[in-house]
């Protein structure tokens, strides 16, 4: 199982709450819960943001990872019904296409070592479900990012910026933050899709 889920979701909770935070064994579990039922890395992200926007504007606190429960799975439940209604299958049945679009996306980058990734997204195809493609994606995603830092002449700058970034969380999660960190710098210098079907 791979750590990214948990590392993107923990750095944008913590970022958007802008105070030092841990999570707790009740959050832990929740993400979990969530990563198993299958539900897609982007909902989750997508419904922090929501909560944390409804929440602001009511000068309210978000004290942990449960405030956002409800919303998670009613965008998880409004997202699968948008995709029942608007395709002849659901992704669960032919992500065929969603790994072709995400594949062409990587294809047309003027980045050679980018470019290189379409043709395994293409053939993550063979993992049959969803759930283990999207975990295949996750991994690929992160091996991209490492190769893209690996040929940058500003890696440097883009560490040092995720560690900025990174610096009011606690020490306890600060590694792992500074890491989901640098993977959204990474994604954004270079213009590289976040590898999902959601």
């Amino acid at each position: 199982m791979s750590a990214d889920y948990f590392q993107e979701i923990e750095s944008l909770f913590v970022r958007r709450r802008g105070t030092p935070f841990v999570f707790n064994a009740k959050d832990w579990a929740l993400m979990k819960k969530w990563k198993e039922d299958g539900i897609p890395l982007p909902i989750v992200l997508e419904a922090i943001d929501a909560c944390f926007e409804r929440f602001d504007a009511q000068d309210k606190k978000i004290n942990g990872l449960s405030f956002v429960r409800h919303a998670v799975k009613e965008l998880w439940k409004e997202r699968r019904e948008l995709q029942i209604g608007a395709q002849e299958s659901t992704p669960e049945e032919n992500p065929e296409p969603l790994l072709d679009a995400l594949a062409n996306a990587l294809a047309e980058s003027p980045h050679a070592n980018i470019a290189a990734y379409a043709p395994r997204v293409r053939a993550l195809i063979q993992h049959k479900t969803v759930p283990r493609i999207e975990e295949k994606l996750i991994e690929l995603e992160e091996e991209m990012i490492e190769t893209i830092l690996a040929s940058s002449p500003d890696a440097d700058t883009m560490r040092a910026n995720a560690a900025e970034l990174s610096k009011s969380v606690p020490a306890k999660t600060r590694a792992r933050t500074e890491v989901a960190n640098l993977r959204r710098i990474v994604r954004d210098a270079y213009g590289v899709p976040r590898l999902s079907l959601f």
